[in-house]
């Protein structure tokens, strides 16, 4: 027959419980405190007084979003830095290219360099419609399209503006008619743009934001494909110019090509200047990030000595119980656990 449990061992058994949980999550607490050096229990790490450290906390968050934009502006940046680079090259390539094709004036020679310049149009279509992540940067705030049609429909369009014409000069007038055509105007902007010129502006510091108003349809990118595309139509069939008149036509789109390869020197400058304003924003920003870190640090701070000394004591505090409960019930250690 088993022994009656009295009222005493039941609040024992209750008292011993009770002993357990308390110095089992006090094990916990100074353990995380251990790990981590801060204390756990923020309110009292700070007297109560929160607002100091509420004002560090909301810093940080705010350095953290600005630092996303600034990597995501850097990163854009760059892209498009990179396809402006080759878009230069481009232009100082083809643009003597061309004008020497029209000086030598044999039928080849105007050929290659006519089929040359198509090519290039493609290329530079392409790289006008540049995208980092999916983000076209020259779309305007419209990232989320190509701001350019196929480069095979702009050549279509454009060809469709100097059809009947016959004279070099009137197809250099038509095509920088259609190219510069203002939106609204019916022009180039209007059939082949499929972005918008609005700018996008992002704040990449707490004190500092960059503006970026470049899209495809900026006078250095539109020249360049103006004297692109003249070039490429001098020798098509149906418009059926002489050798004297592709070799007219070729030595202006040159002189264009060379042109917009000065106004895009300029404009990779202007970027240029862009990521070194983004660079020193980042800089700052990791500068204050670490600060405001130290000084969190200082707020919630965990002395390590006293967090150790109090780590031991509650793990011994814990092995007594055990051994107390262990003697008081005749149960081993493991029992009990």
């Amino acid at each position: 027959m088993s022994n009656p449990v009295s009222g005493g061992d039941l609040a024992r058994a209750t008292i011993l419980r009770q002993s357990s949980g308390q110095l089992k999550s006090q094990l916990a607490t100074l353990t995380q405190e251990a790990a981590t050096g801060l204390k756990a229990d923020v309110p009292a790490a700070t007297n109560g007084q929160m607002g100091r450290l509420a004002q560090v906390q909301a810093r940080l968050s705010a350095l953290a979003a600005h630092g996303r934009n600034a990597a995501l502006a850097q990163v854009e940046l760059g892209g498009l830095q990179a396809a402006m680079g080759e878009l230069e090259g481009i232009a100082v390539d083809m643009g003597p290219g061309l004008q020497t094709a029209a000086t030598m004036g044999d039928d080849t020679s105007l050929a290659v360099r006519a089929g040359e310049a198509r090519q290039d149009f493609g290329t530079a279509v392409r790289l006008l419609n540049v995208d980092v992540g999916g983000r076209y940067l020259l779309s305007g705030t419209a990232v989320d399209r190509p701001p350019l049609s196929d480069p095979e429909d702009i050549l279509a369009a454009a060809k469709a503006q100097v059809a009947g014409l016959t004279a070099p000069a009137d197809i250099t007038l038509a095509l920088a008619a259609w190219f510069e055509a203002p939106a609204g105007a019916g022009g180039f902007a209007d059939s082949q743009f499929h972005g918008n010129a609005a700018a996008r502006e992002v704040a990449v510091s707490p004190d500092k934001a960059v503006r970026q108003d470049l899209s495809a349809l900026d006078p250095s990118f539109r020249g360049l494909l103006k004297g692109l595309a003249m070039a490429a139509l001098a020798d098509d069939p149906d418009l059926g110019l002489t050798r004297d008149g592709k070799a007219a036509l070729l030595a202006e789109a040159g002189r264009q090509v060379s042109g917009a390869g000065t106004t895009l020197t300029m404009r990779r400058a202007e970027v240029g200047l862009l990521e070194e304003t983004v660079e020193r924003a980042s800089s700052r920003n990791a500068a204050e990030t670490t600060a405001m870190s130290l000084a969190r640090s200082d707020i919630l701070a965990a002395d390590p000595y006293e967090t150790a000394t109090a780590l031991t004591q509650a793990e011994a505090s814990l092995q007594n119980l055990y051994a107390l409960t262990a003697r008081l019930s005749r149960l081993s250690l493991t029992d009990y656990l």
